[in-house]
């Protein structure tokens, strides 16, 4: 299965941070993969159980969820250990990446996921997702206004890292831009808030689940933040590896607007003005709220 000549993109190689996609160069395909393609702290974590959730047509799992779908293209991990992670021949792999889909292999038979969120949020989410980890992260320091006005006016994306809003954003269009084709398919992290069994119906929709109302009922339950977090050693990845501090905190709130108690109004407006300036105003207004009002 060719996953790169068709490929509506030319590709492009991510080689920063903890991230090196030449890993996908010994990717094997199998008809009905599954992507689950987001920025970091966009959701990754709640749409790999939601998805699997619907193809185990169960949440009494006896594994993390987030543990079997493998970060395919991050440099910790070999690259047998992640092809060990994938599925068996009879169940569809899930996969996870945080690579824009420039730099993920794309075919017809895979099924592409992107998870997005208003970009403060995914913000402030990851400043206490960094100050979970028990390693040092180096900007402990920092306070959260200067490392946001950073972020928010840093240029390029082509260095060690991507400390830029302008990531997540190439991130977003990359995927909105093939939202026309059958197998992309774009969700936010707001509307998994306020609808989440309608969002997992959706989700259903895009992976060719089919999935009675009451089963999906009882999913949606289960899938809740507040399930998983009371629940958290189901659903943190590596929660009992010694990589967080506090492994419930992986799921610390999974509320929006964290940012209007930090934030001073000019730098509010600057990020509105940043962030049409990149992207545009339907795009900019989507990322910030979704579908939903």
């Amino acid at each position: 299965m060719d996953i790169w000549t068709k490929h509506p993109y030319e590709r492009v190689t991510y080689k920063r941070g903890i991230t090196d996609t030449d890993k996908w160069d010994h990717f094997v395909p199998s008809p009905g993969d599954i992507f689950i393609c987001t920025p970091a702290k966009s959701g990754t974590t709640w749409m790999q159980t939601i998805v699997t959730f619907l193809l185990f047509r169960s949440a009494d799992l006896d594994f993390v969820p987030a543990d079997r779908s493998p970060w395919f293209d991050m440099n910790l991990v070999s690259v047998e250990d992640s092809i060990d992670l994938l599925f068996t021949d009879d169940e569809r792999n899930v996969i996870k990446t945080h690579t824009a889909v420039d730099g993920v292999p794309f075919y017809d038979a895979a099924t592409y996921i992107g998870v997005y969120r208003d970009p403060r949020d995914a913000f402030f989410s990851m400043r206490n997702h960094m100050d979970n980890l028990t390693m040092e992260t180096g900007d402990a320091e920092l306070e959260a206004v200067e490392l946001f006005r950073s972020w928010l006016e840093t240029e390029s994306t082509s260095s060690g890292d991507d400390y830029s809003i302008k990531a997540p954003l190439h991130h977003l269009k990359c995927l909105w831009d093939l939202r026309h084709l059958p197998n992309a398919h774009l969700f936010h992290y707001s509307d998994l808030l306020r609808d989440l069994k309608g969002e997992m119906a959706r989700v259903a929709g895009a992976i060719n689940v089919e999935i009675d109302d009451t089963l999906l009922s009882e999913l949606a339950e289960a899938a809740t933040f507040s399930n998983m977090r009371s629940n958290f050693e189901k659903f943190v990845p590596g929660a009992k590896g010694g990589f967080w501090n506090e492994p419930k905190e992986f799921l610390k709130k999974g509320t929006s607007g964290q940012w209007q108690a930090v934030l001073p109004p000019e730098l509010v407006e600057q990020f509105d003005a940043r962030l049409k300036e990149l992207v545009g105003d339907e795009m900019a207004e989507w990322v910030v709220s979704g579908n939903g009002a």
